[in-house]
């Protein structure tokens, strides 16, 4: 078990660099645009492709984002309740992001095979097949859904913990209390 959660670690870390150098080039795009939009020259096709990449971006995180209990919720009313109904709560919602990435998959599935019959590129970069833009995006929504049910599985068998944002913050300053005394027995002993 423990050399799969290695291997599924090296590929978060993968997914997360792809994702680092997406947002560089959304970055690079933009001032590219910037550039050139003050001295006057046409630039076809960059607005889009930011775009697609920003696309990328989120899709592939999202899944990283699910296993890591990282979602998105309103911690005011959230932390006001107890850890089980928290645990139940998010289990469900979970399930409830999994369905709905069956259904995104589904969707975007009947899009590819219409993109691939027939052959649409995208509007202003014509060297680029809309297919290929929907089949990465497919495949972070099926990563998605794995890791939604997954994270709702650990939930609910126990193996996982809702924490409030108080906790949260204070396991995050406890850990990096001890860094900094880890770093400071380390920096005597030289």
């Amino acid at each position: 078990m423990k050399k799969v959660i290695r291997i599924l670690d090296f590929m978060e870390n993968i997914m997360i660099s792809l994702c680092a150098v997406l947002l560089c080039g959304i970055i690079v795009i933009i001032m590219y645009q910037i550039f050139a939009r003050t001295l006057n020259i046409s630039t076809s096709g960059t607005e889009e492709l930011a775009r697609y990449c920003y696309v990328l971006f989120v899709f592939l995180l999202w899944p990283i984002a699910a296993n890591r209990g990282q979602d998105l919720r309103i911690t005011v009313c959230f932390d006001l309740l107890g850890r089980r109904v928290r645990t139940i709560l998010m289990g469900i919602f979970n399930l409830f992001m999994a369905g709905f990435s069956v259904m995104f998959c589904y969707s975007i599935y009947l899009n590819i095979q219409n993109s691939i019959k027939n052959q649409t590129v995208l509007p202003s970069n014509v060297w680029l097949q809309l297919s290929v833009i929907q089949i990465i995006v497919m495949a972070g929504l099926v990563l998605t859904l794995v890791a939604n049910v997954v994270r709702a599985i650990r939930l609910f068998a126990g193996e996982a913990t809702v924490y409030t944002q108080k906790e949260e913050n204070e396991m995050e300053m406890a850990n990096e209390a001890m860094k900094i005394a880890a770093e400071t027995k380390g920096g005597d002993g030289a």
